[in-house]
């Protein structure tokens, strides 16, 4: 069952491909067709529906939850990595946006780990 709002707008933060407000999706139209993000983006909703609403606080204040929750979205999105990456590319890519982009004190090395689960 579908439990989120989508929209394909460029109303997204900046150097991102899509993201998640509470119940609510946002993707760029270029990625309309790109089934990882929109699943990253719907883990990251039904984490906010498990927690009723508190992961949004979560997420900002702690930072081994947001790990976990960005681990959890990017092992959704590796399950269908873009036609033109291969899964360990994607999964070193995602490791990389983990390791840079969350502000998690985490290597690249520690991210791929935690993707491998």
């Amino acid at each position: 069952m579908k439990c989120y709002l989508l929209f394909y707008t460029n109303n997204v933060p900046s150097g991102s491909a899509g993201c998640a407000n509470a119940f609510v999706i946002r993707i760029r139209p270029e990625y309309k067709d790109d089934e990882g993000i929109l699943k990253h983006e719907a883990e990251h909703v039904r984490q906010w529906w498990c927690t009723l609403g508190v992961h949004s606080l979560l997420y900002l204040l702690v930072k081994p939850y947001r790990l976990y929750a960005e681990v959890r979205a990017y092992r959704e999105q590796l399950k269908y990595p873009p036609a033109i990456n291969h899964a360990e590319q994607s999964r070193k890519l995602y490791a990389g946006f983990i390791s840079r982009d969350y502000g998690l004190d985490i290597s690249v090395e520690e991210a791929e780990n935690k993707l491998r689960g």
